[in-house]
């Protein structure tokens, strides 16, 4: 656990559970704030001062952020950053101006900044079983990724079918041997748009025990929504043994304007991509529009030869309007016999998702069980 020094926004306080590696820094916790003080008011970028962090700077990560509803806090996604080894940064939103009460949930991953050669050890993405049930809608895109030090999970639902609001909903994973039992945490679950504001709807949930307790769904998001609900949050373990072993490495992989074959309304826009070895971190930061198809392909000879294939998640804004929705596109690198392409699959369910990414996640080959 660390806990800050201080901030520039106003707020008390905060402690994170932490990992860190010269390598990798994943952190969990939340905090709220208001936007009325003087202090938030001041900020062009708000702060977290922090004990000595092992990394001096950070690519730009992923986390939650909301203002407080009737119904539930309606949030989108952030970027952040460690600024440097005592400053935790994160991008100052102001799209709700009648609402003062804000929350920050930051269940990320950040990873080293810089590229030069690549050396890369292979990790796995696995398909957890979850528990199905009519209250919960079809489960797909299920995923998880562990380590000794931390876990990532993620899913999706086709919708949200809970008979009445208010109900508690447990999401059961398989708990075989290979899943995490050491992860406690308080945990962002995001579902719908509710109330004609910007954002989508953020519920908090209890992981613990290899399952996901859902509690005060509220009434206006109790059926369908339009939009997929998802969970994605990088998990710190209870247990561990000791720090990551730190190795030096990675290429950066450039895409300009590309659109796929003869799909119209399918772009590719930018790339910016770090593959980092060890775990192959890649640090993501692309723009692309996914309007005809929820799958494209995507052409780019700039792929070093003998990268390997592999899977990451990133958070996406939809940065098509002003409604700040916002899900997970799925980022599938392709190098086997001598292919060199990247898979957008777009995740969330809105048909036509011009897509804002900026995260960072763990490339690994998928293996479905």
């Amino acid at each position: 656990m660390i806990q800050s020094t201080g901030n520039n926004f106003g707020a008390g306080v905060i402690t994170f559970k932490d990992y860190q590696s010269e390598h990798e820094i994943v952190l969990n916790g939340s905090f709220e704030y208001l936007d009325t003080t003087d202090a938030y008011k001041k900020a062009d970028v708000l702060e977290i001062y922090l004990p000595d962090l092992r990394l001096s700077r950070s690519a730009i990560s992923g986390c939650y952020c909301a203002a407080k509803g009737p119904y539930a806090w309606m949030g989108t996604t952030a970027k952040c950053w460690i600024k440097n080894r005592n400053t935790l940064c994160i991008e100052k939103l102001d799209v709700w101006t009648d609402r003062p009460e804000r929350k920050i949930w930051i269940f990320a991953l950040f990873g080293l900044r810089g590229f030069h050669d690549l050396q890369v050890t292979h990790e796995t993405l696995k398909t957890p079983q979850l528990a199905q049930s009519e209250l919960l809608g079809y489960v797909r895109n299920k995923y998880f990724y562990a380590n000794e030090h931390f876990m990532l999970l993620a899913f999706t639902f086709s919708e949200l079918t809970f008979n009445k609001p208010y109900e508690k909903i447990d999401i059961v994973t398989n708990a075989d041997e290979d899943f995490p039992e050491d992860v406690d945490a308080v945990v962002p679950f995001v579902t719908c748009q509710c109330d004609n504001k910007p954002g989508c709807a953020i519920i908090e949930g209890r992981f613990k025990d290899c399952a996901l307790l859902l509690s005060g769904v509220p009434e206006a998001m109790s059926y369908g929504t339009g939009y997929v609900p998802f969970f994605y949050a990088w998990l710190v373990r209870d247990g561990g043994s000791g720090p990551a072993p730190d190795v030096d490495g990675r290429i950066r992989i450039l895409v300009t304007s590309q659109i796929q074959g003869s799909v119209r309304y399918t772009y590719i826009y930018k790339v910016d991509m770090d593959l980092v070895d060890g775990r192959v971190i890649l640090n993501g930061r692309m723009t692309f529009n996914l309007n005809s198809n929820r799958e494209a392909y995507f052409t780019v000879p700039s792929i070093p030869d003998g990268t390997p294939s592999c899977d990451a998640f990133l958070l996406a804004k939809n940065g098509n309007e002003d409604l700040h929705s916002f899900g997970l596109v799925e980022v599938s690198l392709n190098t086997q016999l001598g292919a060199k392409s990247i898979k957008l699959i777009n995740v969330n369910n809105e048909p036509y998702f011009y897509g804002i990414a900026k995260d960072t996640g763990v490339c690994a080959t998928l293996e479905f069980e």
